[in-house]
């Protein structure tokens, strides 16, 4: 009788499997599956020996004696050219499958009613009951055969439909158009529903495998972004970096991960390095401004008498660290340069007490001054919140008696309005806020660029020389008003003769009063 070789030809691919059945002469033509090619093979009876002999004979032949083996070879290389497509199941076939792993799942087989027999059969042997035992025993086991077997269903289902699941949840772009991944869930459905329990098992534990390493390689580089995302937080975080909403979403992907939402984990991870950037960049800019406020610090205790010619010399080091990108470390020297520059300024207040009631009054008579310009520049759009803030931060300072941060915020606010006054000129020219005085000419730089502001103040948006017009006089004869500075008095129109005196009525003050009021506003 001959040795039944399915166990050697389940073994077999199908491309091998067509060289067999070419040298003994088997029709495959209406074959589809491997199974098929096997059920006909094995009907002819081969055994392993004639198998292997049929192999070894069509690997040694040439073109001339193997044509079968030439046609393979030819389709062999013919798949191989084509592009890889992941087999699918037919929607018909799917449906099927997913109905029946619907119902193995409502079948849940419980062992309880075995232990409980096999209990009895091993009690019925202690008390001598030994027949009894032999049919306790025969039933456990044909109840635990009968479970078992739901068992395997039940447990293949589970396997299957989680398995599809998880590669669903999979990314795109990280194993869910993977080949190999779709190609072996497809052939754990059809032997689910057609197959032997050999090759249910061999199927079920290949897409367990891979769909375990696909999930494993997918968690390990969702770990990874999460690590240098950290790494960066942590980095940023040691120079003073905001990264509070960073971290809110980078626990959020954490979240995502947990629930297996792969493609949330990665829009979030994306997410928290954005908001992780834009304040590194907003740190970064923090760290540029406090360059000139420490310099303002520096002159101000200078000002007062204390030796600052080593603070340049820190402040470039600072600055070369800044450029390389070692905001930690310059972010530390700028620190270290105004502590020590006002504590120096500190002690010099309080060996000389008329000096800090001098810097008292001047930092009142410039925060007097330059508020109500950088709160006009904030109206007009100019960006001058770094000024706004350090005048803040001069009343709180005043408010407590913090004299040496009062003067040295102030000095800084100066320096800002300072610099933005021909931006604010600008914006009072387009405006109509201040008025050009026609055909006049700038005592200084002899330019038609006189222009008038409400409080009758005259400005060259030339050369920036500023004129403070006198008031006019009381009294019934009215002059015009004369230029406190007159650098160029020939430029500038005769004032006309006075009148001849005449008796003043009693509506004339209050007229005069009334011209007055209008030629100021005009």
């Amino acid at each position: 009788m001959a040795q039944d070789p399915s166990h050697f030809l389940n073994e077999l691919p199908i491309w091998k499997l067509k060289m067999v059945a070419a040298e003994f002469k088997v029709d495959v033509s209406g074959c589809r599956y491997k199974r098929d090619f096997v059920e006909k093979i094995r009907a002819k009876r081969l055994t392993e020996e004639q198998v292997r002999g049929a192999l070894a004979w069509a690997g040694k032949a040439g073109p001339e004696e193997g044509p079968q083996a030439k046609e393979i070879t030819d389709e062999i290389e013919a798949i191989s050219k084509r592009p890889a497509g992941a087999p699918e199941l037919p929607a018909d076939e799917e449906a099927k499958v997913e109905r029946h792993i619907d119902e193995a799942l409502m079948m849940k087989p419980v062992f309880f009613e075995v232990d409980s027999t096999t209990e009895n059969a091993l009690n019925k042997m202690i008390i001598g009951d030994f027949a009894g035992a032999m049919k306790a025993n025969r039933e456990a086991r044909m109840k635990c055969l009968n479970n078992f077997s739901q068992y395997q269903v039940y447990s293949t289902a589970i396997s299957v439909r989680a398995a599809d699941e998880l590669i669903a949840k999979l990314p795109e772009d990280k194993g869910r158009l993977d080949p190999t991944l779709r190609t072996a869930l497809a052939a754990a459905k059809r032997a689910f529903i057609s197959g032997s329990p050999r090759q249910r098992e061999e199927t079920l534990e290949s897409i367990e495998t891979l769909a375990a390493k696909a999930f494993e390689a997918c968690t390990a580089e969702s770990e990874k972004e999460e690590a240098e995302l950290k790494q960066l937080l942590a980095d940023y975080e040691s120079f003073g970096t905001r990264t509070e909403e960073a971290r809110r979403y980078l626990e959020i992907a954490f979240a995502a991960k947990q629930a297996l939402n792969f493609a949330e984990h990665s829009k979030h991870i994306e997410a928290a390095r954005q908001h992780a950037e834009a304040a590194k960049e907003a740190r970064k800019e923090e760290i540029e401004n406090t360059f000139p406020l420490v310099k303002a610090a520096a002159a101000e205790a200078q000002e007062v008498g204390v030796e600052v010619s080593h603070v340049e010399a820190k402040l470039d080091e600072a600055r070369e660290a800044f450029d390389g990108g070692s905001f930690r470390q310059s972010v530390e020297l700028l620190a270290a340069i105004e502590r020590q520059v006002d504590e120096a300024h500190l002690q010099q207040l309080r060996s000389q007490k008329d000096l800090e009631a001098k810097q008292t009054e001047k930092t009142r008579t410039l925060l007097i001054t330059y508020e109500p310009v950088i709160q006009e520049g904030m109206s007009y759009g100019l960006g001058l919140q770094e000024g706004l803030h350090h005048v803040a931060n001069a009343k709180s300072a005043l408010s407590r008696r913090d004299i040496v941060n009062a003067a040295k915020y102030m000095r800084r606010v100066k320096d800002i309005a300072v610099g933005a006054e021909k931006a604010l000129d600008k914006k009072r020219v387009e405006l109509g806020v201040v008025r050009r005085l026609e055909d006049a000419k700038c005592g200084k730089c002899g330019k038609k660029a006189l222009y008038v502001y409400p409080n009758e103040t005259q400005k060259c948006m030339e050369c920036g020389h500023t004129y403070s017009v006198a008031p006019p006089p009381q009294g019934p004869s009215s002059t015009p008003p004369t230029p406190v500075q007159e650098p160029a008095r020939e430029q500038q129109q005769a004032p006309a003769s006075p009148a001849p005196p005449a008796q003043p009525s009693q509506e004339a003050p209050q007229v005069a009063k009334k011209k007055r009021k209008l030629l100021k506003w005009q």
